[in-house]
């Protein structure tokens, strides 16, 4: 009988069932380690909103038109690189707005190396994402309610 089909065997004899992941090594097992790099990173999201306040900070001083504001901050595939998404008012000319950016990533990237402790700052990537101002409403305006 070929031992193969002993440890079969040897495995019925201590289970009621017997799966296919029987009898295989877990630090082989390829599901351990889906389920880590599937987990995030903690550190990396404490960056990202680290660097996401001090450039919410500073970002005024920049000048950039069209009302513009931090929205938000992620990894860009890593902490090496950082997706910065800027939210301006749908009015504004986009090229006016990512030259100013331009201008002020040198900037931007010095105050984030100030404020964090790493030993290389990292790379600031910028996108625009466009938002429409709401009317507020007028209080006086009862189109809602009937009165009966």
């Amino acid at each position: 009988m070929p031992s193969s089909r002993r440890d079969a065997e040897k495995l019925r004899a201590f289970c009621a069932d017997v799966f296919e992941d029987d009898g295989v090594n877990p630090s082989e097992d390829k599901r351990v380690d889906a389920r880590r790099n599937n987990k995030r990173d903690r550190k990396l999201d404490q960056l990202c909103k680290q660097v996401e306040q001090i450039l919410q900070l500073v970002f005024p001083a920049t000048n950039v038109p069209g009302d513009a504001c931090v929205a938000s901050v992620e990894p860009a595939p890593n902490a090496g690189r950082l997706r910065v998404t800027v939210a301006v008012q749908s009015g504004c000319h986009l090229s006016q707005v990512r030259e100013a950016l331009d201008r002020c990533k040198g900037y931007l990237r010095t105050e984030v190396a100030e404020s964090i402790s790493r030993r290389r700052a990292p790379e600031l990537v910028f996108t625009i994402n466009t938002y429409e101002l709401n009317p507020i409403a007028d209080p006086t305006d009862n189109k809602e309610s009937d009165h009966a």
